[in-house]
């Protein structure tokens, strides 16, 4: 009993090995195949058996090659069209090559009749869109300091090293040097400043802008050897202010002061909406396939004062807030910001045919 019990339990433990392995070994049995089928097509177009060589490659077209052997196997199907005369389906093969393949580039072990289809048609890159993600540092320009004592008084600015800067980019090619392009992207600036008020204690004030930035800008690409391209870029565009918040402080300096506790404060009301930059930048770009990936630095430089000043005293106002509680009166500035991005470019493409 005991003895046909072992026999059943090591038939069935072989059955379960013997059926996991089927899969296991299947699969390079059938990618093998489809290499095999390859090697064979491309001995009978050798012999000028061309008939049998579309239906041999036709089920390992769809997934059993790796891309060698696809790009092997459609150009040896091109060979075949035009070896038949069968031109219009040879120009149709060509141009689904080229969708699938844009940068392909020949090869001195290319057949000659199919570098001489592949260069009556042109591929033109028609669009790239780019992907940009980093920080900003806002700093400041054409600041006139003004204080809540009613005579100037010197803050102290400074900003967070992380500000989130997020864009995508639709570029145009112009030639080969020059590409024309239109961003939109989303701008986080933050700064903080801190003013001494007549000695009797420190005021921090603390505010976040969020915006919309549409440059339009163009790069010049600085040719040179392998894959990596440095460029230039210079621009100009509008940017939306979506929401101004801020957070002050006061600190008395002498124990038995009276702090005042933090508030957030909407600065909306106290900043205009719309600003216009000019944009200078330079970077870095390296080369992939479809694409490349970069790196840059930028500045924006803002062209329009930031603060709004009501024109009659109002206690609704967020001044008058800054201004009775916690001593602080806005600078006017010029708000700017120094962009540090990583990103990446995928390149669309359009083969056609070229005219006679």
């Amino acid at each position: 009993m005991k003895t046909r019990l072992r026999c059943l339990i090591r038939r069935h433990l072989f059955l379960i090995l013997f059926a996991g392995f089927i899969p296991l070994a299947a699969f390079p049995q059938e990618s093998g195949s489809c290499a095999e089928k390859l090697q064979t097509a491309q001995t009978l177009f050798d012999r000028g058996q061309v008939e049998q060589v579309a239906d041999l490659l036709s089920e390992c077209m769809k997934s059993g090659f790796n891309r060698e052997e696809s790009l092997a196997a459609y150009k040896l199907i091109i060979q075949t069209y035009l070896f038949e005369d069968r031109l219009s389906e040879a120009d149709s093969a060509m141009l689904y090559f080229l969708n699938r393949n844009p940068e392909y580039q020949l090869s001195p072990t290319d057949h000659s009749s199919f570098v001489h289809l592949f260069n009556t048609f042109l591929v033109k890159p028609i669009v790239q869109i780019s992907l940009h993600l980093g920080t900003n540092l806002p700093f400041m320009t054409f600041v006139v300091y003004r204080s809540a004592t009613g005579y100037p008084s010197e803050g102290e600015y400074s900003t967070p090293a992380v500000n989130f800067y997020g864009s995508l980019e639709a570029k145009m090619k112009m030639s080969e040097k020059l590409e024309m392009n239109l961003e939109i992207g989303y701008s986080q600036l933050a700064f903080t400043n801190t003013e001494d008020f007549l000695g009797t204690g420190t005021t921090t004030y603390k505010e976040t802008q969020n915006r919309i930035e549409i440059p339009v800008s163009a790069t010049y690409n600085i040719k040179s050897p392998g894959k990596l391209t440095p460029y230039g870029r210079l621009g100009l565009g509008p940017a939306l202010t979506l929401n101004s918040g801020a957070n002050a402080r006061f600190d008395p300096s002498d124990v038995i002061g009276t702090p005042r506790k933090p508030a957030d404060i909407d600065r909306k009301d106290s900043r205009i909406v719309l600003d216009l930059f000019g944009q200078i930048g330079a970077g870095v770009k390296y080369k992939t396939r479809g694409g490349y990936m970069f790196a840059e630095v930028r500045s924006n430089f803002g062209v329009f004062n930031q603060v709004l000043r009501e024109s009659l005293p109002s206690e609704t106002h967020s001044s008058a807030e800054l201004n009775n509680s916690y001593y602080y009166v806005d600078d006017d500035f010029n708000l700017n910001a120094l962009n540090f991005t990583l990103g990446y470019t995928q390149i669309f493409y359009k083969p056609s045919k070229r005219k006679e």
